[in-house]
């Protein structure tokens, strides 16, 4: 029987329950190495112009776009989640982005937005995954300009693989051959896993040229638990283990170790 990505009414459902402590892993030392090394490499993307406009595509409570937002960038945030975007309205108030922020309901299979509205694109943290994966990048090309870059990330095929290894070595050389395409992710029951070579061809697919991969979540997700959801931890921790997070995230051997993989790609003509 043909894999099936999950169906919108319980993504929806699952964030709406999580949205209020949504925000809760930026601030253990796991997501605070995520988002150090996330901005420091999509910083180098980001549109020179701050009169350009970004669409923050599943940006659930405004993580990405609080700080765009912060740095003069007009932008819209959409999601498919009322309770992520209740937490996202009162953020972006209280940071008195509201003139910068706009939001928006949207189911990122169907935007409602016009052709070629957006000049850079952001969909972080794996909504590509957790969705039909083909529909979203659809839409996506569709509502960005021509010449207009895209930074989005996925979950990445070979640590659901290893992670199968020491009960079910079948599964694992599925998972691993691409015979098996989803997996059960953070309450999500199917939720698509890629290579980079497979990232890439999703994107080409839908008329982008792929600028760079880089891997997150290779280092420390290897950590003890106890570890990765510290909250008391001192700065020279943080430092040591996000710098090198940082060095393994640019190394092109090791894209394929990440949890997650991503992508900045740029559109083409279709």
């Amino acid at each position: 029987m043909k894999e099936k990505p999950e169906t919108i009414k319980n993504i929806t459902s699952l964030f709406n329950q999580l949205s209020p402590t949504f925000d809760s892993f930026a601030e253990v030392l796991q997501g605070k190495v995520y988002g150090y090394v996330t901005w420091k490499h999509l910083k180098n993307y980001l549109p020179e112009s701050k009169k350009t406009l970004i669409l923050d595509a599943g940006g659930g409570t405004g993580r990405w776009a609080v700080p765009l937002g912060k740095m003069g960038y007009r932008i819209v945030l959409c999601d498919i989640s009322k309770g992520m975007l209740e937490q996202a309205t009162n953020k972006i108030s209280r940071e008195g982005l509201s003139d910068k922020v706009k939001i928006t309901e949207a189911n990122l299979i169907n935007l409602s937005f016009p052709d070629g509205m957006f000049d850079f694109v952001l969909c972080e943290d794996g909504p590509i995954s957790i969705s039909d994966s083909h529909k979203v990048v659809r839409e996506l090309a569709r509502v960005l300009k021509r010449g207009g870059k895209i930074w989005a990330s996925v979950l990445g095929r070979y640590p659901f693989a290893f992670a199968e290894v020491d009960c079910h070595v079948q599964k694992a050389l599925k998972l691993s051959r691409s015979e098996i395409n989803y997996v059960p992710y953070k309450g999500i029951e199917k939720s698509r896993i890629f290579t980079p070579e497979e990232l890439q061809e999703l994107f080409q697919h839908h008329g982008f040229k792929a600028i760079k991969l880089y891997g997150n979540r290779i280092m420390i997700r290897l950590l003890p638990d106890e570890i990765q959801m510290m909250t008391d931890y001192n700065d020279k921790l943080f430092s040591e283990l996000a710098d090198l997070e940082l060095y393994f995230s640019e190394e092109p051997a090791l894209s394929g170790m990440a949890e997650y993989i991503q992508i900045v790609a740029k559109k083409g003509p279709i």
